[in-house]
């Protein structure tokens, strides 16, 4: 695990973790298994089927497989979509996909590093080569295998922890838990009928939370308006929005619904 100093989008600097190896293949492992027992599923399902069919050709067959397979493909690209940078393995092993200057990464990042997914790859060419003995698809294993190799070592090897499809994509993975306590995170309770003013919030990412309670944190020991002043204009700046309250009021308001936001 090494730590990266990140100078975020509104221009703070923020150490990160970068995941630790065994954290990302274990991921992985998690993530796999669950493709597996769906694939188990399903193909007892279609087999259950496919016996009170008169007749099925191979084309039929094999049209049937990729349906199947289709949903393996792109797992890791909508379950990072819709799980804020994390496979169901990543948010088990407390590890997410951000983008390098701090915050969410976007959908094209999240389609380019799907894009170079080599162990996905890996994995759709060995269920085919099982399945039809065929000696092309066998063969082209040994070059897929190499494509794995060569983004391990690119992973282990480069100081962000970065695979080729996260190189391209501009993207890290980093770890999600902290060993701080309650009160250096940014947890703030809100009632469930509260109503966001500044949804617009949900662009900033949780250590850019973090930075903006260190400074309300700051300005209630010093009475440091202008360290107000400037946070809440940086923020506003990159959020493009226009605050109706003054400068801590608005950082406060950021800080409650950002929590409701991302707990609801």
């Amino acid at each position: 695990m090494s730590r990266l100093k990140i100078l975020t989008s509104f221009n703070i600097e923020l150490d990160f973790e970068t995941a630790e190896f065994h954290k990302r293949l274990f991921a992985w492992i998690i993530d796999y298994i669950i493709i597996i027992i769906y694939m188990f599923i399903a193909f007892r399902l279609s087999s259950s089927l496919l016996q009170n069919t008169a007749k099925v050709d191979d084309m039929d067959l094999w049209s049937i497989f990729l349906i199947i397979l289709l949903p393996t493909s792109f797992y890791p690209l909508v379950t990072e979509l819709t799980m804020n940078g994390q496979t169901i393995g990543k948010k088990l092993l407390g590890i997410r996909v951000i983008n390098e200057t701090g915050g969410n990464a976007t959908a094209s990042q999240f389609v380019i590093r799907w894009m170079l997914r080599s162990s996905g790859l890996l994995v759709i060419i060995v269920i085919l080569a099982v399945l039809s003995l065929n000696q092309q698809l066998i063969g082209s294993l040994s070059f897929t295998s190499i494509i794995v190799i060569v983004d391990i070592l690119c992973a282990v090897i480069s100081k962000k922890g970065q695979r080729i499809g996260d190189l391209a994509a501009g993207t890290l993975l980093i770890n999600t838990r902290s060993k701080a306590d309650l009160q250096e995170t940014v947890f703030v309770e809100t009632e469930d009928t509260y109503v966001p003013v500044y949804p617009e919030v949900m662009k900033l990412s949780d250590r850019d939370m973090n930075v903006i309670k260190t400074v309300l944190s700051a300005i209630s020991k010093r009475s440091d308006w202008a360290l107000a002043d400037r946070t809440a204009s940086k923020v506003e700046s990159v959020l493009k929005i226009s605050s109706k309250h003054d400068s801590v009021t608005f950082l406060e308001t950021l800080m409650k619904d950002y929590n409701h936001l991302s707990t609801r």
